[in-house]
């Protein structure tokens, strides 16, 4: 088989792979520098050997000129692309008795598209595993500590969510009203719905205690028309996991209306909870 014909071969699996890596891990680097590193081992594979210790050389080589000298997405991407080697070289090695007479293009071509295929149903149940697991992290068991009250909810965490108090700049969560309603003392609910949004700054209807940890944030609604909502400071908050860890201090809003949150969940966290799991 000619020289040429091997570089080609060489360079069109390290281009699959290397672009599986890419893709999957986010390393946002040009087709271009991934041919380039592609053809540049390949070609180093066929001049030098297949060596064990070429092989190893020519493969540190291939991942520094695709994906760079930083550490963090050097090794993230020799990872995966040791994983699709693996991978894709399994398919290649299983269906080569199926093409072992074929001319030289015929090789190429189903080659390609045999690890090209292999590693796209890869990579999409990757994905599916990813999100998946995102999903799950992203609902959380908690405990908010009011007071007195200690609630139980099942909360989730929207990285969209940015809203802070404007005062202090700490993060501000949304409490259903159903989820809590129960645990709420009779006069605190009464005083929820004697406020009055025109005269948001009127708390003369909270018992004492709450006025105290009482916030009024303005808002701008989707229609661009501002209002007013009452955050409360709550004294803890847990993510109960293995072990119960705080998430950094911070205010509540109890949203009155009915509209369902997202994976049905009693609460939505800001995203600096994400720092804590």
């Amino acid at each position: 088989m000619y020289g040429e014909v091997l570089i080609l071969m060489n360079a069109i699996f390290n281009y699959v792979i290397l672009s599986f890596a890419n893709s999957i891990c986010f390393l946002q680097q040009s087709k271009g520098r991934l041919l380039i590193s592609a053809f540049l081992a390949g070609i180093c594979i066929v001049i030098f050997g297949h060596h064990f210790l070429m092989l190893v050389v020519v493969f540190i080589l291939m991942i520094t000129v695709a994906f760079g000298w930083q550490i963090r997405k050097w090794w993230k991407g020799a990872l995966m692309c040791f994983v699709a080697a693996l991978f894709a070289g399994g398919l290649f090695t299983a269906f080569e008795p199926l093409w072992i007479n074929t001319s030289v293009f015929t090789l190429l071509l189903v080659s390609g598209i045999v690890a090209t295929a292999g590693l796209y149903l890869l990579k999409s149940r990757l994905l599916v595993a990813r999100g998946d697991t995102l999903q799950q992290r992203l609902m959380q068991l908690c405990e908010l500590q009011l007071g007195e009250m200690t609630i139980t909810l099942k909360c989730f965490i929207d990285t969209g969510n940015t809203t802070v108090e404007p005062l202090s700049g700490k993060p501000v969560h949304f409490v259903c009203y159903k989820a809590i309603e129960h645990s709420l003392p009779e006069n605190f609910k009464m005083a929820l719905f004697q406020w009055n949004v025109n005269e948001p700054y009127d708390l003369e209807m909270f018992p004492e205690y709450f006025r105290k940890k009482v916030a009024v944030i303005p808002i701008t609604t989707v229609q661009e028309k501002k209002t007013y909502s009452l955050a409360f400071r709550y004294d803890k908050w847990l993510l109960k996991e293995e072990e119960a860890r705080p998430i950094s201090p911070g205010f509540f809003i109890i949203t009155i209306q009915n509209t369902p949150f997202p994976q049905e969940a009693d609460a939505i966290l800001h995203f600096t909870a994400l720092y804590h799991i």
